[in-house]
């Protein structure tokens, strides 16, 4: 990295009742930008990446909750109608 000055609280302070003195241009160099493309570009995809995990998993519990529920709303009803298909009517709970 190049040396930079670094701006202190007095550098914006300035005298009171002048106007504050302008800022110093910031100087990025061409490494530097590419560096921070870069981070960010990772960081992006790495928050991307766990955002997908997680919905995944929310989307994974609540099928698995789906099905689970389903299961035991359908299930009694098709032993019920299995038995009595294949031992005759009275069979079962109804």
């Amino acid at each position: 990295m190049t040396e930079k000055k670094i701006p202190v609280l007095t550098d914006f302070v300035g005298t009171p009742g002048g106007p504050p003195p302008a800022a110093p241009p910031l100087v990025v160099t061409a490494e530097e930008l590419a560096e921070l493309q870069a981070r960010i570009a990772a960081e992006g995809y790495a928050l991307m990446e766990r955002l997908l995990h997680e919905s995944l998993r929310e989307m994974e519990a609540n099928l698995f909750a789906d099905v689970i529920g389903r299961l035991r709303t359908e299930l009694p009803s098709l032993v019920d109608d299995l038995l009595q298909e294949h031992f005759g009517p009275g069979t079962g709970h109804r």
